[in-house]
């Protein structure tokens, strides 16, 4: 199963200057992805909660994967 993110939208904007500005790089953001433990937010969202910080995202089936569209990225106290 493939995982596919897309950056593409103007709303990944968002996602990049957060990460950017708390210090943290695509690699860690997919390494939350894949080791953070995981909570439903509200209807489609899904909090992956991974060392000092949070990633917020949607996840849609697709052809043979899912596509991981970011939200926000936040520090955990």
């Amino acid at each position: 199963m493939r995982t596919i993110i897309d950056w593409s939208q103007k709303r990944q904007k968002h996602v990049l200057e957060r990460m950017i500005l708390r210090g943290i790089s695509r690699a860690e953001f997919h390494e939350a992805l894949a080791k953070g433990r995981k909570r439903i937010q509200r209807d489609k969202l899904i909090e992956a909660v991974y060392r000092y910080y949070s990633i917020v995202y949607e996840e849609i089936p697709y052809k043979d994967g899912k596509k991981i569209y970011p939200v926000t990225v936040k520090v955990v106290k």
